[in-house]
């Protein structure tokens, strides 16, 4: 998938890393641990270049849009790997029929 496993990863901060994985799991419908699809979200993040990402109403618990929010970060001295930061997640309503 990517060039290279360290030219990307997501921010190692433990509080920020497990409110990921909290609000991931708390969201999705399905029961896989984070760790198992964070390899695609990062491909998905640097494939579109963006820093968000959306796991539509079909795919959560509660039947509604949310986004994930991140940051990039990169050191000028060493700029690899580049790092997504998480910021937060909304609820967006504005696609609900």
């Amino acid at each position: 998938m990517l060039t290279s496993r360290g030219e990307v990863a997501f921010a190692y901060n433990p509080q920020m890393t497990q409110r990921l994985i909290k609000d991931f799991t708390k969201v999705v419908a399905i029961d896989v641990p984070f760790f198992t699809v964070q390899d695609e979200l990062l491909y998905f993040l640097v494939e579109h270049d963006v820093t968000h990402f959306r796991i539509p109403a079909s795919k959560t618990r509660d039947g509604l849009d949310h986004i994930f929010y991140f940051e990039i970060f990169v050191n000028e001295d060493l700029p690899r790997p580049r790092l997504y930061k998480y910021l937060y997640q909304k609820i967006d309503r504005s696609r609900k029929k």
